[in-house]
C-alpha cells in the first residue's frame, strides 16, 4: 500500500465521520420538531382551558364557593394535563436518547474499525526499523479506543440517571398535589362544619 492508497483510507474514515455526523444531526432535528410539536399542542389545548376555567373560578362569590371550585375536580384536568404532556416529553427524550447512543455506539464501531485498517496500512508500508513508532501507534490507538468505550459507558449511566431522576420528581410533584388537595378538602370541611 502507498501513501495514495492510505490517504484514500484517511478520506474514507473521514466521509463516514461526515455521514455520522450527518444522521445524528437529523435525528435532533426531528426529536426537537416533535418537541416542539407538544410544546404547541399542549400549549394551545390549555390556553381556551385556562380561560375557561379562570371565568368559572371568578363567579365565586366567597372563599367558601372558590374551595367548592377547587375540590369538585374541575381544575384537575389542568394537574392530568400537565403530567400528560411530561410523560410524552420524556418520552420523546428517552428515545431520542436510546437513538443517539445506538448510532454512537455504531459510529464508534466504524470509526474503531477505520482507524486499525489506517494504522496497518501505515504499519505495512513503514520503513523498516520504525517498528517501535508503529507499535507505540497501535498501543495508543487502542487506549483512545479503551477511553472512548468507557465515556460511553459514563454516558449511559448519566442519561439513565436523568431519566430515573426526571420520574421522580414527577411522582413527587403529583404527590405533593394529592397532598395539597386532601389539605384543602380538610380545611374546607372543617370552615364548613363550624
Amino acid at each position: 500500500m502507498n501513501y495514495e492508497n492510505m490517504a484514500s483510507k484517511l478520506n474514507e474514515f473521514n466521509t463516514k465521520n461526515v455521514q455520522s455526523l450527518i444522521a445524528l444531526t437529523e435525528k435532533s432535528v426531528e426529536r426537537t420538531h416533535k418537541l416542539a410539536e407538544i410544546n404547541f399542542e399542549t400549549t394551545k389545548s390549555l390556553l381556551g382551558e385556562v380561560n375557561e376555567a379562570v371565568a368559572h373560578v371568578m363567579t365565586a362569590k366567597d372563599p367558601q364557593a372558590f374551595m367548592a371550585m377547587t375540590q369538585d375536580g374541575s381544575l384537575d384536568q389542568f394537574a392530568g394535563k400537565f403530567f400528560a404532556h411530561q410523560q410524552a416529553v420524556s418520552k420523546v427524550v428517552r428515545e431520542a436518547g436510546e437513538e443517539m447512543a445506538h448510532m454512537a455506539e455504531v459510529s464508534m464501531e466504524q470509526v474503531k474499525v477505520s482507524m486499525k485498517d489506517w494504522v496497518d496500512a501505515i504499519a505495512a508500508n513503514a520503513p523498516a526499523g520504525s517498528e517501535a513508532i508503529v507499535n507505540a501507534m497501535k498501543t495508543s490507538l487502542d487506549s483512545t479506543i479503551q477511553g472512548v468505550g468507557q465515556f460511553q459507558a459514563a454516558a449511559k449511566e448519566v442519561a439513565t440517571n436523568v431519566e430515573q431522576t426526571t420520574e421522580q420528581a414527577v411522582k413527587a410533584f403529583q404527590g405533593q398535589v394529592a397532598t395539597a388537595k386532601k389539605t384543602v378538602a380538610t380545611k374546607t370541611t372543617r370552615s364548613t362544619s363550624k
